[in-house]
């Protein structure tokens, strides 16, 4: 087994510099709290024929569904919109098929910048945006082309552009590292987690495991990654081998089953749903504690048709998950239909659910951060 490069998470003792940590004279630090607004459902649409839209759900209850559209004089939303990010006070929604980034004011949803991605990094870098990760002064941006741009969130433009793998999508950060998840487009010939020194631009290893098959999406919990895997389909396009692999002192893993996963880092859960896509087998919700490694059931799953997406709320751990409907003539997932998305209390008791558009595939909180 190949080992990655070391997870570190430097830590300063009191007691190197001072006598003792205890000081009357010094304030403590203000300790930062999440304040949850609501939360904004992506509809993905059908590519090349339904354009995705936003539905925008309050604290409240209250929903609005076409809510881009509404707040922007009827414009369309895009070509299959697949990812989003609260960052500060803006929204930053990717329209893959438009080569597009929109960024919104996170409160009214009015435009403030529209980002033609092959302009902002070139044609040959910045075809079929992808993912978004925000962390300082930038945004991050992977594209299909097999790059990551880091944008400015103040001028808009691409500080710099980093070469990642084939195919990138997820992106997370650690101990000054740009980890970039290459899904190699499913093919299974080329993926890789690319390592990206954000101090010298320099992608110093496209790392590749055998479990590393077709990589999404990764979160970082403590000292280790977690990273979703889509492993591969048969002849028959059922999903094989999706899951969740674990990375830790360098060493790869298989942690579980799973086609979705959410994660509520405060607390070191990971929420797993596992429902292969064309596969016969039971979906399956569950909860895994990375701080003590135990798994639980999280909920049967009786009132979920075609889980889409799923997240968890920053702020009260509540979860969402959405869906699509079943088309009554094929009994598979009507992907021309409106869907829906539930809610439920860490514990999984059930709370409500909301309508919203076609293709509900991405789920992002509508929040802020106090220091008090």
């Amino acid at each position: 087994m190949r080992k990655l490069l070391p997870l570190i998470s430097a830590a300063v003792m009191c007691g190197l510099a001072f006598t003792s940590c205890s000081d009357d004279d010094t304030p403590a630090p203000p300790t930062p709290t999440t304040v949850t607004e609501g939360i904004f459902v992506i509809n993905e649409g059908t590519y090349g024929n339904i354009p995705g839209s936003l539905t925008s759900i309050g604290k409240d209850g209250s929903i609005t569904q076409d809510a881009f559209a509404k707040a922007n004089n009827g414009m369309a939303l895009g070509d299959t919109p697949n990812d989003a990010l609260v960052y500060g006070s803006k929204l930053y929604i990717v329209a893959n098929g438009d080569n597009l980034v929109w960024v919104l004011d996170r409160n009214t949803l009015k435009i403030k910048e529209q980002i033609k991605t092959t302009e902002l990094m070139g044609n040959d870098k910045g075809k079929q945006p992808r993912c978004l990760l925000a962390a300082g002064q930038y945004v991050f941006l992977s594209t299909f082309d097999g790059y990551v741009a880091a944008i400015d969130t103040t001028t808009y433009e691409a500080a710099h552009v980093y070469r990642a793998g084939s195919y990138p999508e997820g992106m997370a950060i650690n101990n000054g590292n740009l980890y970039v998840a290459n899904s190699d487009y499913g093919q299974n010939q080329n993926p890789s987690i690319s390592i990206i020194n954000l101090n010298t631009g320099e992608t110093t290893q496209d790392y590749t495991d055998e479990l590393i098959t077709n990589p999404q999406s990764i979160v970082t919990i403590g000292n280790s990654m977690y990273v979703l895997d889509s492993g591969w389909y048969d002849e028959n396009w059922t999903q094989r081998d999706a899951g969740i692999r674990k990375i830790e002192n360098g060493n790869v893993t298989m942690l579980a089953d799973a086609s979705l996963m959410a994660a509520n880092v405060r607390d070191g859960l990971l929420y797993i749903i596992n429902s292969p896509f064309s596969s016969t087998a039971e979906t399956t919700y569950t909860v895994y504690d990375c701080n003590t490694g135990q798994t639980r059931t999280f909920i049967t799953g009786d009132d979920i048709e075609y889980p889409a997406a799923i997240a968890v709320d920053p702020e009260n751990g509540d979860v969402y998950i959405s869906s699509y409907h079943v088309n009554a003539d094929t009994g598979y997932a009507d992907y021309s239909a409106n869907g829906y998305v539930n809610q439920y209390r860490a514990d999984g008791t059930f709370v409500t659910s909301y309508e919203t558009g076609v293709g509900p595939t991405m789920l992002v909180f509508n929040y802020y951060t106090t220091h008090e």
